[in-house]
């Protein structure tokens, strides 16, 4: 903080920390500030620019009763509507230019001292016309074959991968072929060893069903009956 004196007037800024706003010519730009007013009073709003003394540019008389009219010794603008509540003021200004670059703050009077409130700097700036690029730089135009190229790049890399992806049809395919090969010769095996096993097993029961007669035709045979041959 600190205070200059102007006459018998003793002025503290409060440095806070402020703002910077940006904006282009013919913009409306609504700029906020906070006041400690508790009583009715005067509540300006200044600006200031380099090497420059402030200047009031917009003043408001606050009441806790009535609502807030214009300062009779400070003539309001068209261009600049001011506005407060019994927290805030803002400063409307419409169709800024180049002569509207500053610091803005607004101020209230304490007894013999102004105090002013948080800062805020608008800066204008011109719009960025075609003419003001710089005329060495010279447009990068690309070559003419440079989209030919690009087409033929892409159809290079399309072809790669639909032969590779042609390989790995085969490839899936080709194993494919081989596991239902497998598959057929190890049905075919298993078949002939069923068979094998059928007529082993064909075999066998007929040697049985044999034997079993043999023994059927002994048992017919009465060990206890004696032939003998008569001759006459």
């Amino acid at each position: 903080m600190f205070s200059c004196v102007s006459g018998v007037l003793s002025v503290s800024l409060s440095s806070q920390a402020g703002l910077t706003v940006e904006a282009e010519p013919g913009d409306d730009v609504t700029l906020w500030c906070k006041h400690s007013l508790t009583k009715s009073d005067h509540l300006f709003w200044c600006k200031h620019t380099n090497n420059s003394a402030p200047v009031y540019i917009a003043c408001k008389y606050y009441s806790l009763t009535l609502s807030p009219h214009p300062c009779f010794f400070i003539p309001e603008s068209n261009r600049s509507v001011m506005r407060v509540n019994s927290t805030f003021s803002s400063l409307t200004i419409t169709a800024v230019n180049l002569s509207d670059s500053g610091l803005y703050y607004c101020s209230t009077l304490e007894g013999k001292y102004m105090i002013f409130s948080n800062t805020t700097f608008l800066q204008i700036r011109e719009k960025e016309s075609p003419s003001s690029k710089n005329p060495n730089q010279s447009e990068v135009v690309p070559p003419p074959d440079v989209f030919f190229k690009l087409v033929l790049v892409c159809g290079a890399v399309i072809v790669v991968l639909l032969s590779v992806l042609l390989f790995l049809l085969f490839i899936v395919l080709k194993y494919r072929e081989q596991l239902r090969e497998d598959s057929d010769s190890k049905v075919k095996q298993e078949n002939k060893v069923q068979d094998g096993e059928m007529m082993n097993y064909a075999a066998l029961n007929f040697s049985n069903k044999k034997t079993k007669r043999s023994h059927r035709r002994v048992e017919a045979e009465d060990p206890h009956i004696l032939y003998s041959s008569v001759r006459q």
